[in-house]
């Protein structure tokens, strides 16, 4: 008896398969000499971890492949099977950012030098240096400043600093100090390691207080939340446009997406993902209220970050897209309000505080060439490495649903889409040359967009679309336990 897939499924098989094989033959991910994802000298993982991740994935992926015949008749059944598979989510999610081998423990230390480390982000204690100043004098001087600020935060605009400060405060507080499962050891283990880092880069630096230290491990779990809450509302948007509880899992398990949950990048991933979600609902009811999220969710994904002006970029042009047709256009007082609530934290920074704008951007522009390394490496084969290394934290599974998503737009006469547009604009970002390396963190918000439409393109069976989500977060299982996607040094 055969058995037969689709062809989704065939694709996502056989990427799997070549992942395992490149990781069996000791094939490099990347470019020797220039930039490549480093393999782990300690995988002695706790069993007990990876068990339970694999078992909370195939749960979900059984419950997904079992009740998708009795959604739609019931609808507080409905609400409950979300619900669960939304649990079992978060726990898959949590297993995996807890999957660290026995050298890179405790965890929560861990998750704290990731923070704190002046090499992983440094927007800790960028944190520390707006109090202070304080925030007027902060701004004020942020362009001048930019210069001497250290690796990544040099890069970007305020946004990261401001919002790492209120963290840093609400877990300075004596309640959350209390609640840190950080012990004297583990405090120890912390400080040991941040001496060893910082001594290179900054001499005679103050180092940060036990306060600070616990403070820490609260900011890598807001950015945990961050990651929780944009898998959850993409998730649901993708249930609107097509109500199978397979999504879940499918999105849940996008490989990317789970290697760097406690990182700055999830609050990237989640500010993209409420920007395309306010623009869906307002694509789709064309109201005020629509052109106000929007302009909002992506004023405060710019002030983040000057590179989430790119996926800002893949969904304006989606909307201008969807605009054009006949019959469904946006009024031109909603484009005006949402445009200028894109700029408004940048305006309202330069009226309040005499903020600079464009001498900021132009600094942290220099930065970024400099701390690149796009400069010195080849051009012609990270054109091509790139978007293998992006197919890697894709997953699998959406590898296999674009083409067929591709096929199905040609089909329809090339209608507006947002995942045609994503990949125009990540095509002319790859051959520009400005991202060479290490795409599958850096192109990850992206990755809501990119899928948009190809969520449409799941196959009739169920079987192979649950079957598709286990073999992606199985994959991404493995890679985790094969490459350091993540560490403070």
């Amino acid at each position: 008896m055969s058995i037969r897939f689709s062809f989704p499924t065939w694709i996502a098989l056989s990427w799997a398969a070549a992942i395992i094989l490149a990781l069996v033959l000791n094939v490099p991910f990347g470019i020797p000499n220039q930039w490549v994802w480093e393999r782990r000298l300690d995988t002695s993982f706790e069993p007990t971890w990876v068990l339970a991740s694999i078992v909370v994935l195939l749960a979900a992926c059984l419950l997904a492949y079992l009740t998708k015949g009795s959604l739609l008749s019931d609808s507080k059944k409905t609400a409950a099977i979300l619900f669960a598979l939304f649990v079992l989510a978060i726990f898959f999610r949590f297993f995996v950012s807890v999957l660290l081998p026995q050298s890179s423990r405790p965890v929560p230390a861990f998750w704290s030098l990731v923070i704190i480390s002046p090499v992983a982000t440094s927007f800790y204690d960028e944190g520390r240096n707006l109090e202070q100043q304080g925030l007027s004098e902060y701004l004020r001087h942020y362009h001048e400043q930019l210069q001497s600020k250290p690796f990544h935060a040099a890069t970007h605009p305020p946004g990261l600093p401001m919002l790492f400060w209120f963290w840093r405060r609400v877990a300075m507080t004596p309640t959350m100090q209390k609640l840190v499962p950080l012990d004297e050891v583990s405090l120890k283990v912390i400080r040991k390691i941040y001496i060893h880092i910082a001594p290179p880069l900054r001499p005679n630096r103050v180092y940060p207080s036990d306060a600070d230290l616990k403070a820490s491990w609260w900011v890598a779990f807001f950015c945990f939340l961050c990651s929780i809450a944009a898998m959850l509302i993409w998730a649901w948007t993708a249930w609107q446009l097509k109500p199978n509880p397979a999504v879940v899992p499918l999105i849940a398990t996008t490989p990317s997406t789970l290697w760097w949950q406690t990182t700055v990048d999830s609050i990237h991933l989640l500010f993209v993902t409420l920007t395309f979600t306010s623009a869906f609902f307002w694509m789709k009811r064309r109201k005020m209220l629509g052109a106000v999220l929007t302009g909002l969710w992506a004023g405060w994904a710019l002030w983040l970050a000057f590179k989430n002006a790119v996926p800002l970029l893949c969904i304006a042009l989606w909307l201008l897209w969807e605009s054009a047709k006949k019959g469904n256009r946006l009024t031109l007082t909603q484009l005006f309000v949402s445009l200028l609530l894109v700029f408004s934290p940048y305006l309202f920074a330069w009226l309040l505080f005499g903020f600079q704008p464009l001498e900021t951007f132009k600094a942290a522009s220099a930065a970024h060439h400099a701390q690149a390394g796009a400069h010195a490496r080849s051009y012609l084969p990270w054109v091509f490495v790139n978007f293998a290394d992006f197919a890697m934290g894709l997953g699998g599974a959406w590898f296999g649903l674009l083409p067929i998503c591709l096929w199905n737009w040609h089909k329809e006469q090339f209608r507006p889409s947002l995942t045609v547009a994503t990949l125009l604009i990540l095509t002319a970002l790859d051959f520009s040359g400005m991202v060479r390396g290490e795409v599958t963190r850096i192109w990850m918000p992206f990755i809501p967009l990119l899928t948009f439409d190809a969520i449409k393109s799941l196959p009739q069976s169920q079987r192979d679309v649950t079957l598709m989500a286990f073999i992606q977060g199985s994959t991404a299982i493995a890679l985790q336990i094969h490459f350091e996607f993540l560490r403070p040094f």
